[in-house]
């Protein structure tokens, strides 16, 4: 049986401008996950370079202090990102716009403060290769101080480090493995709030997750209207597919986690799946033909 994912993508960031529903995200170039033991074609939950977290008297992370840490310290040289001989090492396309939706400027703040759309729509072009033959990218984030030009390596996996808005997606998604359904939805709740045109890290993991979590609590009625809403969003029907695929995978992936044997698991995903059809206006029987078709 297909691994489920723990993070799906959008299909393309222009779909942000229009808050449409998910996809499946591109493959990345590397992965290296204590999160996803087994990384599909289709793309993987990962936290790359994130390092060990610090833990209280319970084990747990101390979320705070871990997002605190990721303020780079002060570099007598150049820093990453600031000339094309010192680009900022990052992972495919999407492993760019993440790290310049990220980015700060002199006074701390964060002009895109996570946004996908909006670092997509900060890229200048390309302005060749460097020493590693590697093609880099010009993006220019609005700053207080000016304009602020970001030099990126989108081939420099091996190096790519991860970004704030990556890290605080791990920490919501472990927390949702590990029961933690409602503060997941609040945080989830809290940025769809944001904005229609806004696309995050967060808000890709929230998206077909929020479905399970909502129920898990009880919340029926509030996990089925967000169902509807991003079925309802989908461009056309194998993506409305491929949606409702991510969130009975999702709930697959929390059952695994507790321990549900394969049989179990099956039998809910099934009478789910039916159950979620009617909120999705999804053919079933044309679903699974897809399903066939399309493994993963």
């Amino acid at each position: 049986m297909r691994r489920p994912l723990l993070l799906l993508a959008l299909v393309c960031l222009p779909c942000c401008k229009t808050a449409t529903g998910p996809g499946r995200a591109e493959a990345p170039a590397a992965t290296d996950s204590p999160l996803d033991p087994t990384v599909t074609s289709s793309g993987a939950f990962s936290s790359a370079g994130a390092g060990s977290p610090r833990t209280g008297r319970d084990g747990r992370t101390d979320d705070r202090q871990r997002l605190a840490d990721l303020r780079a310290p002060a570099s007598a040289g150049s820093p990453p990102g600031s000339s094309k001989e010192h680009p900022l090492p990052t992972c495919d396309t999407h492993g760019s716009y993440g790290a310049v939706a990220d980015a700060e400027c002199e006074d701390g703040s964060r002009p895109f403060d996570g946004d996908l759309a909006s670092a997509k729509g900060a890229r200048r072009g390309s302005v060749g290769t460097d020493k590693d033959g590697h093609v880099i990218d010009l993006y220019e984030v609005p700053c207080p101080e000016g304009p602020k030009e970001i030099f990126v390596d989108m081939y420099a996996c091996e190096r790519a480090q991860p970004t704030r808005s990556k890290i605080e997606r791990d920490i919501y998604v472990r927390g949702f493995l590990a029961g933690e359904h409602a503060r997941l939805s609040e945080r989830c709740f809290a940025e769809d709030a944001r904005g229609p045109g806004r696309m995050s890290l967060m808000l890709q993991a929230c998206v077909p997750t929020m479905p399970t979590a909502l129920r898990e609590q009880g919340k029926l009625s509030e996990a089925h209207a967000w169902l509807a809403r991003w079925c309802a969003g989908t461009a056309d029907e194998r993506e409305r597919w491929s949606y409702f695929r991510n969130v009975l995978d999702m709930l697959d992936v929390l059952r695994e986690e507790q321990g549900r044997s394969a049989g179990d698991r099956a039998a809910e995903r099934k009478q789910l799946a039916r159950e979620y059809a009617k909120v999705c206006e999804v053919d079933l029987k044309a679903f699974e033909a897809w399903v066939k078709d399309n493994p993963g």
